[in-house]
């Protein structure tokens, strides 16, 4: 099986996989406790009307699950058990596209999965599956690669509970990464040749999966780190024994297109959105500073708002540069070595990253996403380091350098892991003191186990030696990454129970728009994004997003995909005021509303004003809800009809309007009825993104952009008419008709395939 591996075998390989799926079951043990849930809810006992005094917050760093992931999960989850496709959130602005902002995920396997399940379960069922599939996916590439079950089984481990995978593993970008494993395995098998339909289809399968996992940026890095690799391995084979390239590269080609086209109901209408989102023009995050690069070996950094930990722990590390010495002839190894390499130029502050920065186009993309291949060829080596020290199929002279470098470089590790923790982060207490206790533990059974093994020769037992020597590795990685992963997850008993001043609001303003009143936040602006621990005296409502699980439509949205003409149309409405580039980024959008006029305009019916502050002229109070005070704005409609102006003239966007009825039959249809002595304008507050289409009494109706492009509107004529609206991209449909063509391109080829065999053997 050395080489170019061999086929899975039952007995073995059935232990390898189930030691990697129990050990992403054993990491989440507390969430799968009866009567709780995954998720930092503490977190919104902080704030607004979900605050409750005297609830303790775990940890801040997964603040975007429950702001938003665990409420589009919700939303989804309650929409699919409908009967509607999840295409459209009416809840949040004047609505966003649900299932082509990318981040939601709603058609990727974890969350097909997880709509089998109760939605408090959803969320937990989402995670685990994205654990289950990196580890099995890195297991499947270890074997492909050569290794034994054992060394699979520790590849997939690793990876699956690295610190990127794990910290991340309730976000959009794992849900990609997680299919990594099976991708470069697919891409290793089509290389090599044999089989070639099956290989293809793997292929095409995996990139189709990654691609409705949901975050074009993890897609772009997965394919930076998945050339690197095959650039490396084909020009060195070729190199090598002059092998034919053109065969296997119109192979990758082929599967890569194929999965793309699958992909296609996702790629179409989401790249469409992408491109009109405030995010495409907005800069990528920042790269890892220096610092974390000792992160890598034991997480003594820790976690912050805008990395996760990157650690894959020193037995792997010191494993990694073992299969660099000892494999080192092999094309894959390099290969890896290539891809671990970029991942550490693209992830950590380094020149390249600045020119990346700078760079048109590239500059958008946060690059150090790339963490994530680097854990996955850091995994992948240790794990091919791990089956070198148990065979015994190398020199003994370079075997013997081998180890004892590892047994050196695991006591150089321990000392810059002493002067990280002791010199900057052992200040705060246990936690950074647990991990250097584990980090210590790890490195000495790394130094003894490579003594041992570097001294014993190869005399009768050695082989035995090695094999336990592996294990003992293998359970020692597997436990530290299981402990350190175990204390990550927030969870709760309540999850989104609302509170009494959230029931009050429901009571009050019904299916109406709510938007907010509050004194500006702190440094200026409005929503400016802040820690949990800051003081909230002045926030009012409910989150952004959270508000879609109490069913309360809220005049807010955090989403990174958010149409840019919102920030252009509020630019105008606010007289000048300019939304910072940092808030386009993240998408989060909630003005502060001052007057009647802005209300209006975006057919806000309702303000929340906070304790003490003034509600703007013009307004009247409805009632207090939970300390806020509750006024309504008259006249402010999510439908108006106003009198066209003159020929030639364009209708201001404050012009006066009547207001009409609408209504929503479902989350992405409108059905307005309009009834005028002449023709009208019909003004529409909806988000005016590509894919909506409007009839009037079944005809189609023109619809144009009115207020700097945000919102819909159209001319009906005089009499009683139905206007009705629906969102469904025209490219969604495309997509759909590309996707089926690939699909059945690829079935016609296997029966064609098959065929061919059949008759081939039949004319021997």
């Amino acid at each position: 099986m050395r080489g170019r591996g061999a086929g899975l075998r039952r007995g073995p390989d059935v232990l390898g996989l189930a030691w990697t799926v129990v050990a992403a079951v054993v990491v989440m043990v507390p969430v799968l406790r009866p009567g709780v849930q995954l998720g930092p809810f503490d977190l919104l006992s902080r704030v607004g009307l979900t605050r409750h005094p005297g609830t303790g917050v775990h940890s801040q760093f997964p603040a975007d699950q429950v702001l938003y992931f665990l409420p589009l999960t919700n939303l989804a989850w309650h929409q699919v058990h409908q009967g509607h496709l999840p295409l459209w959130n009416p809840d949040n602005v004047l609505g966003v596209p649900l299932a082509f902002t990318w981040q939601s995920g709603v058609f990727s396997v974890p969350v097909l999965l997880s709509y089998l399940f109760p939605v408090h379960a959803a969320y937990t069922v989402i995670v685990l599956a994205k654990l289950v599939l990196a580890g099995t996916g890195a297991y499947v590439l270890c074997r492909v690669l050569g290794t034994g079950a054992l060394a699979a089984a520790f590849g997939g481990t690793v990876f699956e509970l690295s610190g990127p995978m794990l910290h991340y593993s309730g976000w959009a970008m794992t849900g990609v990464t997680c299919w990594a494993g099976w991708i470069f395995a697919a891409a290793v098998l089509v290389v090599r040749g044999g089989r070639r339909l099956r290989h293809v289809v793997l292929l095409a399968l995996a990139v189709a999966a990654a691609v409705y996992g949901g975050h074009p940026e993890s897609l772009v890095v997965l394919g930076v780190s998945l050339a690197v690799f095959l650039a490396v391995v084909l020009g060195v084979r070729a190199g090598r024994d002059g092998g034919a390239l053109r065969r296997p590269v119109l192979d990758l080609v082929t599967g890569g297109a194929c999965g793309l086209g699958l992909g296609a109901p996702l790629l179409l209408p989401g790249l469409q959105v992408v491109q009109v989102s405030g995010r495409a023009g907005a800069a990528g995050g920042a790269a890892y500073a220096p610092a974390h690069l000792s992160d890598l070996l034991t997480g003594l950094q820790g976690v912050d708002f805008r990395v996760p930990s990157p650690y894959v722990g020193v037995v792997a590390a010191v494993l990694a540069v073992t299969a660099l010495v000892l494999r080192r002839r092999r094309v894959e190894v390099l290969g890896l070595g290539a891809v671990a390499l970029a991942g550490i130029l693209l992830t950590f502050r380094t020149p390249l990253t600045s020119v990346l920065a700078d760079a048109p186009g590239l500059g958008q993309i946060t690059w150090n996403r790339d963490v994530m291949l680097l854990a996955l060829a850091l995994a992948v080596l240790g794990a091919l380091g791990l089956d070198a020290l148990v065979r015994g199929d190398v020199g003994v002279s370079w075997r013997r350098l081998a180890l004892w470098c590892s047994a050196g470089a695991a006591v150089v590790v321990a000392g810059v892991c002493l002067a990280v923790g002791l010199g900057a982060q052992l200040t705060s207490g246990g936690g950074e003191r647990a991990r250097l206790a584990w980090a210590g533990a790890e490195v000495l059974a790394v130094a003894a186990v490579a003594l041992t093994a570097a001294t014993g020769g190869d005399g009768p037992g050695a082989s035995r030696r090695r094999r336990w020597s592996a294990a003992a590795l293998a359970a020692l990685q597997g436990a530290v990454l299981v402990v350190l992963g175990v204390s990550f997850w927030s969870i709760s008993s309540t999850g989104f129970s609302p509170t009494p001043a959230v029931r009050a609001l429901q009571r009050a303003v019904g299916p109406s728009l709510v938007g907010f009143d509050a004194p500006p936040q702190p440094g200026g602006g409005d929503c400016r994004p802040k820690p949990f621990t800051a003081p909230y005296s002045n926030e009012v409502g409910v989150r952004p997003n959270v508000n879609a699980v109490y069913g309360v439509h809220e005049f807010a949205v955090y989403e990174p995909a958010l149409d840019g003409a919102y920030f252009s149309s509020w630019t105008e409405a606010s007289g000048g005021k300019r939304v910072g580039p940092g808030l386009r980024r993240v998408g989060l959008f909630c003005p502060q509303l001052t007057s009647v006029a802005q209300a209006r305009l975006y057919g806000v019916r309702y303000l929340l004003v906070a304790a003490g502050a003034r509600a703007p002229a013009g307004t009247h109070r409805v009632a207090t809800v939970g300390g806020e005070e509750l006024v309504a704005v008259p006249g402010a409609a999510r439908a108006t009809l106003s009198v066209p102006p003159p020929a030639g003239a364009t209708l201001g966007a404050g012009a006066p309007g009547t207001p009409v009825a609408a209504t929503q039959p479902d989350p992405a249809s409108w059905r307005v009825v309009t009834d005028a002595p002449g023709p009208r304008v019909l003004r529409l507050r909806v988000t005016a993104e590509p894919g909506w289409s409007a009839t009037v009494d079944g005809r189609p109706l023109r619809l144009e952009r009115w207020s700097a492009g945000a919102m819909l509107e159209a001319t009906v004529p005089a009499g009683r008419h139905v206007v009705e609206l629906r969102y469904s991209p025209a490219l969604f449909g495309d997509g759909v008709v590309l996707g089926a063509v690939v699909a059945l391109g690829l079935l016609g080829a296997g029966v064609v395939a098959r065929r061919r065999r059949l008759t081939s053997r039949s004319a021997r």
